[in-house]
């Protein structure tokens, strides 16, 4: 009679471990690979020239650039991101060019080359009064 209440206890406390242990990889995965979209431009003055990227290592992964700009949302709200693009993977933005970035809270999930018609008017406002 007593195995009854153990093996219950037991399964219980199972049940509850999988529930905690489900819910923080669901908040993980969303904090690291579910994004929200913001708009930035590659600032006029900015260098493009390619450069050896290195691994944190320090082994060297290949020609590319690191870009570290500041990315408005649909409401004009700023946020810094950043983010490294390989020249054997994509073609790297060049200055003046306008990106459509989707960044979770941790990084950045991709990027693509955009127009200005594509940007909402708020986050336009706001690259528009960027400095070089």
């Amino acid at each position: 009679m007593k195995r009854k209440p153990v093996f219950l206890t037991i399964a219980v406390i199972a049940i509850v471990l999988v529930a905690i242990v489900a819910l923080w990889g669901k908040q993980y995965y969303e904090d690291r690979y579910v994004g929200a979209d913001y708009y930035a431009m590659v600032p006029p003055s900015f260098d493009a020239t390619p450069e050896m990227m290195y691994s944190m290592s320090g082994g060297e992964v290949g020609l590319g650039k690191e870009y570290v700009l500041t990315a408005y949302d649909e409401h004009g709200e700023a946020r810094e991101v950043e983010f490294n693009v390989y020249v054997d993977r994509s073609s790297l933005p060049q200055p003046g060019a306008f990106l459509h970035i989707s960044a979770s809270k941790q990084l950045v999930v991709r990027w693509r080359l955009t127009d200005a018609d594509s940007i909402p008017e708020a986050a336009l406002a706001q690259l528009s009064t960027q400095p070089n």
